[in-house]
């Protein structure tokens, strides 16, 4: 019921099943497993550009991230990650960006192999998602933690990325890095 919702004509439906299938992967442990596979392509849809709803991709961000939180060796990471890190910074439901924004640090942290390629990626993201007033101060430290532990693990081949943002935006990522 929840995937054939994915596909729906409404928005909000999409936007609800979206978030569903994400708290259903996240509380669901193995048994959602063998649905992986169905969900990642009804959730797919949710990002491409005939998607206009920016909730609706938004929430379908969430469960992307809800899903490798949980199960990460589940998911065809090196797939899926570039096009998760293309549908941000989140734009309207701004409650998914704790799991999303925390999903992220999470593997750069790691230094998760399949996230590494994205970094500058990963950095215009984060540095847009710090200057941002619709986000939140908890949100930004872990971006900050999270960039603290690039610089620190990456340091020079870190600087390029860095000072090809605007300044404004490398100094606010630099702020938060630096614990402010």
């Amino acid at each position: 019921m929840v995937l054939k919702e994915l596909a729906s004509s409404d928005a909000t439906n999409r936007r609800n099943a979206a978030f569903c299938v994400g708290e259903i992967c996240k509380n669901g442990g193995a048994a959602t497993l063998k649905y992986y596979g169905d969900i990642l392509r009804s959730l797919h849809n949710l990002f491409s550009n005939s998607e206009s709803d920016d909730a609706v991709r938004d929430n379908a961000a969430g469960a992307i991230a809800r899903m490798i939180m949980v199960q990460p060796q589940s998911i065809p990471l090196n797939q899926v990650l570039p096009v998760f890190i293309k549908a941000l910074p989140l734009k309207e439901d701004h409650e998914e960006s704790m799991p999303v924004y925390s999903c992220i640090c999470s593997l750069l942290l790691s230094s998760h192999p399949q996230i590494l390629p994205l970094v500058p990626d990963v950095i215009h993201v984060f540095a847009q998602v710090v200057v941002s007033p619709d986000e939140s101060d908890e949100v930004k430290t872990n971006i900050g933690k999270a960039v603290s532990h690039l610089i620190s693990v990456y340091g020079q081949q870190m600087q390029p990325i860095l000072s090809a943002l605007p300044p404004a935006h490398a100094n606010a990522l630099a702020a938060f890095a630096s614990g402010r």
